[in-house]
């Protein structure tokens, strides 16, 4: 999630609530039913998405951008994301997609 501690800076943490529920809902409607959607952290998710290539899943994901800037209270989301490889630990094919998401982040800066 993009902005949850100014959320809750600026509108408490009941504001911050409010996005953590858009964002999930999002996800979930963005998401088929087989697919996993997990709080990892504090405005981090992790989305198992069972069966799909990377080009589908970060077409679903860009799917989640629409509900959310058309919100009452916008938010928006960074994704990155990684493919389950022979050999991976989930620690790996998370980490490799918490990388993508920095990189992300990083040209939306620069842009």
């Amino acid at each position: 999630m993009d902005h949850l501690k100014a959320t809750n800076d600026a509108g408490g943490h009941a504001a911050g609530d409010r996005m953590l529920v858009q964002v999930v809902q999002a996800l979930t409607g963005a998401l088929r039913a087989v697919d996993l959607v997990i709080r990892y952290g504090g405005d981090e998710f992790v989305c198992v998405l069972p069966g799909i290539d990377m080009a589908d899943a970060d077409r679903r994901l860009a799917d989640v951008m629409a509900p959310l800037a058309a919100a009452r209270e916008p938010a928006s989301v960074t994704v990155g994301v990684a493919e389950l490889q022979a050999g991976d630990s989930s620690k790996g094919v998370v980490a490799r997609a918490d990388a993508a998401l920095y990189r992300k982040r990083q040209q939306h800066r620069r842009a």
